[in-house]
This record gives structure tokens, sequence and C-alpha cells, in this order.
């Protein structure tokens, strides 16, 4: 069986089954998102292993997955709840940096520095990035954004301007975009994956949030087209450097779970910033 064929024979099982999660409750999405995020912080540790660093992993993943918690409650507390929530949030991550330097002086591990830092730095790329999804979601009718049809969007997004540039660069690719991290990108792909990208979201954004300014759904468009390659670049360079093709193998003809949501590390907290900046200032 081919790449290819597993790709696709993936895709026909995973597609509807993100859909049927986001379209759900926000905890019945949150349950997926955290399994997720601590398989992904896991293959993260891996890497850093591969560079003989030997991350604090248990107490990576126990932070971890209390910080997913707490965003979590934050998802769905009330108003009146919801600063306290931050607080709490606040204290843990503050935490968590603290009693991972001081639990490595306990380890009698070499490296500490490198250590203690990949330890946080995974915690920080891999769970807070993912878990703006969870924050995403839970925006519900916010001038005229759906939080599930914001998701679907930005997965839609995501997933077209991959398989877009895939098939352009195929077709037209000549002009390597970065071939020190990924030779075989090209900017003929990147353009054909933002344009496909751009194009999806706007309309999606006219199927599911008719509401919304089209200048809304553009930038969004345009986040996917630029955020989305570079974090893909970004994790294509970590592999590169640890000297492996893919994160994991979990998900057959995808690699890991890093593999598979490289570009939503970057997409989902830029995001978030975009609706900060637009629709929650004081």
């Amino acid at each position: 069986m081919t790449n290819m064929v597993k790709r696709i024979l993936v895709g026909l099982v995973g597609i509807p089954a993100t859909v049927a999660f986001i379209f759900s409750h926000q905890l019945a999405f949150s349950a997926l998102v955290i399994p997720l995020t601590t398989l992904a912080l896991l293959e993260f540790y891996k890497l850093a292993e591969s560079k003989h660093a030997v991350p604090n992993k248990f107490l990576g993943i126990a932070g971890s997955i209390v910080l997913q918690i707490l965003f979590l409650m934050y998802t769905v507390s009330t108003p009146a709840t919801a600063a306290s929530i931050l607080v709490y949030l606040t204290v843990a991550a503050i935490g968590f940096v603290l009693l991972t330097l001081a639990s490595e002086m306990f380890r009698a591990q070499e490296n500490a520095l490198l250590n203690t830092s990949l330890t946080v730095f995974g915690v920080a790329y891999v769970t807070v990035c993912l878990s703006m999804l969870m924050m995403i979601r839970s925006n519900v009718n916010v001038s005229g954004f759906d939080g599930a049809s914001l998701t679907m969007t930005l997965f839609a997004g995501v997933w077209m301007c991959d398989s877009a540039a895939y098939f352009a660069g195929l077709a037209f690719g000549k002009h390597k975009l970065f071939p020190r991290v990924s030779p075989e990108k090209t900017w003929e792909g990147a353009i054909g994956g933002g344009l496909a990208a751009i194009a999806i979201v706007i309309g999606m954004f006219a199927w599911l949030m008719p509401d919304v300014e089209l200048i809304h759904a553009l930038a969004i468009g345009l986040i996917i087209a630029v955020f989305g390659p570079i974090g893909d670049l970004a994790e294509s360079w970590l592999k590169r450097d640890a000297v492996v093709k893919d994160s994991s193998r979990i998900i057959p003809g995808h690699g890991g779970i890093l593999d598979r949501f490289d570009s939503m590390l970057f997409v989902a907290p830029i995001v978030v910033i975009y609706l900060v900046i637009n629709f929650y200032r004081a």
C-alpha cells in the first residue's frame, strides 16, 4: 500500500471524526485536543532526546495536562469566574517553570540547562499553542463569529493549504522555498497552497458565518496562508536537526501528531491574537 493511499484512508476516517468532535460540545472537543496534545508533547521530547538531552517528561506531561485543564475550565467558565481561572493559570505556569528547575537538581542528569529549557519549551510550543484551539472553539456569537464554525474553518484552511501546496509544487515547483530546512518545498507550492487556503476560508465564512465582515475572513485566510507554512517549516527544521523523517509513526501515511498539527501550532495562536486585538479590547 502506497503512502498516498494510507493518507487518503486515514483522511476518510479522521476528517469526519474531527468534524464530529468540533461540532459537538466544548467538552467533547477538549477530550480530543488534550490527548492529542499530550502525544505531540511526547513526540517533541523524543526529538529532544535525539540531541542527547534528557527532558523531564513526567513533569512536562503533568504540567501540560494541568495547564490544559485550566484552559478548559476557562473556556467553559462564566464571566464572573473567568478572571480567577486566569490567575490560577498564570500561577500554574510560573509554578511549572520553577518546579522544573528545582527538580532538575535531584535528577542528577548532565546538561541541566538544556534539559530544563527543553522541558519548559516543549510545553510552551506544543501545549500552549494547541490549547488555543480550545479557546477558539469556546467563542460563540462574538461579532458574528461562531466558535465551532471558526475552528472548522481553520482546519479546512490548513488542510487545503497543505494539500494544494503539495500538488501545486508537484506540477509547477521550480524555485526552492527554504532548501536548508525543507529541500522539497517550493515557492510555487507555497503560493498555490496560500491562494487555496484564502479561497476556502472565504467560502467557509460565507457558508457558516455570513454575518462576519469579508475583511476578517480575508485576514484569517492570510494568517493560514502565511503562518501555516512557517509552522510546517519550523517543525521540519526541528526534525532535520534531530535527523528524523517523522516525529513518530502513530498516524499511517502522515507520521506523528506533530507532523499533522505543525501548521496549526502557529495558526491557532496567531488567530487568537487577531481576535483579541480586534474584538476584545477594552
